[in-house]
């Protein structure tokens, strides 16, 4: 898929958190082809040059990379850590929450480690980082806040509730936040990607639970995903649906609320 150039993105510095996961490296491969400049955030560190497999990126692309931080959100000094590194490197102008990681099965064979972890990096952390980075946008009177959600953000998804959880209350927190800073010259965007052909899918199965094969009809391309999460951002929107099932759920909960077992009050 030919990657679209968004000019208001050209020289704007943006952190990438989960940098190496799927949806992170087709962030910047976009993003650096609209000539943004990135730092690059994530748990291991990695060979730069791996962002140019497939090729497409424009000529001196190396020199848009700002920096790579080695992270652990897990950590409570993490998000503290990765601020500190960000202001040697430059001012950011966006922060695109991307760091994401998943385990399917019962809830109550699901380790409360790895339910605290998925809510820690998923949650708890792009709170922190916002609340670190947020003055500095407001200060300026501007800055662009992206955080990477899910469909499972806004229907409540069996063998992934913690995931689940931790999506729901990133929408709940990002809307909420929007509403405070929009006036005051920050943006909020929030991506609701349906199933994606990146890593997630192979989310390790804990326990018993039996999960069925998803067929290749239901998974969306990343560079989709991507082109179209770019273009609400480029345009400023709140709620960015990625594709046609994102979308089409989006509006099925709002005329059967059932779909996401969410059965309306009867009354006492």
């Amino acid at each position: 898929m030919k990657q679209q150039h968004f000019p208001r993105l050209a020289g704007k510095v943006v952190l990438v958190t989960g940098a190496w996961g799927g949806l992170g490296k087709t962030f910047i491969r976009h993003l650096l082809v609209s000539r943004a400049k990135i730092i690059l955030s994530d748990i291991a560190e990695k060979p730069i040059a791996q962002l140019a497999e497939g090729g497409g990126l424009p000529t001196g692309w190396e020199h848009l990379i700002l920096g790579q931080i080695v992270a652990d959100l897990n950590t409570p000094e993490g998000p503290q850590a990765l601020y500190d590194a960000c202001k040697k490197i430059a001012p950011v102008d966006m922060i695109i929450h991307n760091a994401g990681l998943a385990f399917v099965g019962h809830y109550e064979e699901i380790p409360r480690e790895k339910m605290n972890l998925q809510m820690r990096v998923m949650l708890t952390a792009p709170m922190e980082l916002t609340h670190l980075f947020l003055l500095d946008f407001l200060q300026r009177g501007s800055g662009h806040l992206v955080f990477i959600d899910s469909v499972a953000g806004f229907i409540a998804t069996k063998l992934g509730t913690s995931y689940s959880a931790a999506k729901f209350g990133l929408r709940g927190f990002a809307m909420a936040l929007s509403g405070e800073v929009k006036a005051r010259g920050v943006d909020v965007t929030i991506i609701y990607p349906f199933f994606t052909r990146t890593g997630i899918l192979k989310a390790p199965i804990i326990g018993k639970a039996k999960i069925p094969v998803m067929p290749s009809i239901l998974i969306d391309d990343p560079d989709k995903v991507i082109n179209t999460a770019l273009k609400g951002i480029d345009k400023r929107v709140l709620h960015v649906k990625t594709g046609f099932y994102s979308n089409f759920m989006w509006q099925a909960t709002r005329i059967w609320p059932v779909i996401s077992s969410q059965m309306q009050p009867k009354k006492i």
